[in-house]
């Protein structure tokens, strides 16, 4: 018998939007913290750590990240063989490096990824109760090896735990007792035969071989992403990689707890204070930035465009069989796919925008200042845009696909205006080559204005403006402010022109709050009742519908 799920209630939906507030108000605290350690540090001296990162480390780096997302891929692998559901590796490897890509990125890594994963496998079988466990079985995976890498360092380095005041013979105790723990779950499965039950659905508890399997995995992985990070540090002798290993995966926790995507400033928060104590500030920060770009943006580009060249393929007139089953499976998450591509581009436009240009080449004299005040005004406006379109991107309207369009080459144009900065240009520009070929995918007509934001794109809003608000008030503290810098037009007046496009940011998102208010308070019972019917369900909702 079919049901349908009432909508959620007055109430329900002010504790949705309180704990993004509350998440909100831990991010401020994170960023408190930061611009404490970083009092005595300049955007200058970041840029100074980065010259110091050698090209070597930077290979090195991504080689490291490419295998750790490949073992990433084998979560989902393990996932399928433990319920017996096994499925082509190519299609595996591909769902769970998207579903990766976007989960570290935005966070919400049970959410995200179960709806990367439900869109992606469904195609091929598995129910929505599948694709849950799998989920399940992948964020167990993942805490069991975030929960056998510190007894393995308290074991072999008990000094690790320095920056936790642990003393060696008790962090030596500690790892023995969290290694016979998880030697107990490894050999559970002997006599826990009988599936568990939770919330009515039966939970098979993995085998011994499996478990063992989990546990080496999560170990590999976690000491994979750590060595990634270590990487991307100033070299040093002062800092180990066990040190690196420790202040990874306790900022690893805390990113968790706070529910922050990508634990943007609690991670770098709790990472900067282990490692400062015998590491410059500024390297540190310059190391995160590295590992920032090489582990989250880099993947979520390249899976955004692997999304928009199936679909640039698809548009071809002669395409066979395989292509035409490959592009019918992908597509539906297509729109999730380029959502957060957008989302991070506009993140990454206010980024650049909130710090200082180096220098400006030759030709950009005093008579080009107009040209460079405008792009970098028109780059703000186009980031926080995009930042406020993705969730309309996400569901597919047309009028958002758009306008992504429009402010995608306004910010390629706005960089290369702004003085001929091409690498800037880049991001925008591939993820414009990636929306184009999927017209197809974005069909709905209606007014963008009618769809308020979610409470997780509430979340991520705030996270990404109040990040570069603080990164530009982090830029130019060394700026005394005064009335006359509002109206300060110079070809190096960046400060001045942060705030100006500051209050235009500020503008837009108050006002874009204003509507969603108004638009959400003012919508019809049965508007809302027939736009949950047109979403596709989530993989527990899908579940739940049908007894």
């Amino acid at each position: 018998m079919a049901h349908t799920e009432r909508p959620p209630t007055r109430t329900q939906r002010l504790l949705r939007y309180g704990t993004g507030v509350l998440i909100l108000a831990l991010l401020a605290g994170a960023l408190v913290i930061l611009n404490r350690w970083l009092e005595q540090y300049s955007v200058a001296d970041i840029r100074q750590a980065l010259t110091r990162i050698t090209g070597a480390q930077l290979l090195a780096a991504s080689a490291a990240a490419a295998v750790s997302y490949w073992l990433l891929t084998l979560y989902d692998l393990l996932a399928l063989r433990h319920l017996k559901r096994p499925l082509p590796y190519r299609w595996v490897a591909f769902t769970a490096f998207t579903s990766y890509a976007f989960s570290h990125s935005l966070g919400f890594a049970s959410i995200i990824g179960a709806t990367v994963r439900y869109r992606l496998y469904a195609p091929h079988g598995l129910g929505g109760v599948d694709v849950a466990q799998v989920t399940l079985f992948v964020v167990t995976t993942f805490m069991l090896g975030l929960a056998t890498v510190m007894p393995v360092v308290m074991l072999i380095d008990p000094t690790a735990l320095k920056a936790l005041h642990v003393p060696p013979g008790s962090a030596f105790l500690l790892g023995l007792a969290a290694l016979a723990v998880l030697i107990a779950y490894a050999v559970g499965g002997f006599w826990l035969r009988r599936p568990l039950r939770l919330f009515g659905h039966a939970i098979a508890f993995p085998r011994p071989s499996i478990a063992v399997r989990q546990l080496l995995l999560g170990l590999c992985d976690l000491s994979l992403a750590a060595l990634v990070l270590y990487l991307c540090l100033p070299p040093s002798d002062a800092v180990s990689y066990a040190d690196v290993l420790v202040a990874f995966g306790l900022a690893l926790v805390a990113g968790i707890i706070s529910h922050v995507p990508g634990g943007l400033g609690v991670f770098d928060a709790i990472v900067l204070v282990s490692l400062t104590p015998a590491m410059p500030g500024n390297d540190v920060m310059a190391g995160l930035l590295v590992f920032r770009l090489i582990y989250y943006l880099a993947p979520l580009v390249i899976a955004g465009l692997m999304f928009g060249g199936v679909e640039a393929f698809q548009a071809r007139r002669r395409i066979g069989g395989l292509s035409r089953e490959i592009s019918a499976a992908i597509s539906p998450a297509v729109p999730l796919v380029l959502a957060a591509c957008i989302f991070i581009t506009g993140a990454f436009l206010l980024f650049s925008r909130a710090t200082p240009e180096e220098t400006l080449p030759a030709p950009f004299d005093a008579t080009a200042l107009p040209l460079v005040e405008m792009s970098h005004f028109t780059g703000s406006v186009a980031g926080v845009l995009l930042i406020l379109l993705a969730h309309a991107v996400q569901r597919r309207l047309h009028a958002a696909w758009v306008l992504s369009l429009v402010l995608l080459a306004t910010g390629c144009a706005s960089a290369l205006l702004k003085g001929g900065d091409w690498p800037e240009a880049i991001v925008p520009g591939l993820i414009f080559l990636a929306l184009l070929p999927a017209r197809k995918e974005f069909h709905r007509r209606g007014n963008i204005l009618r769809n308020p934001l979610t409470p997780s794109w509430f979340i991520a809003t705030g996270v990404a403006l109040a990040s570069a608000f603080w990164l530009g008030l982090f830029s130019y503290k060394h700026i005394a402010f005064s009335d006359e810098l509002w109206w300060h037009f110079t070809l190096h007046g960046d400060a001045s022109r942060f705030l100006r496009a500051s209050v235009a940011v500020g503008v837009i998102a108050l006002g874009a709050a204003l509507v969603h208010l108004v638009s959400a308070a003012s919508r019809d019972p049965q508007e809302l009742e027939r736009e949950r019917e047109e979403k596709p369900p989530g993989p527990l909702s899908a579940a739940r519908r049908t007894d």
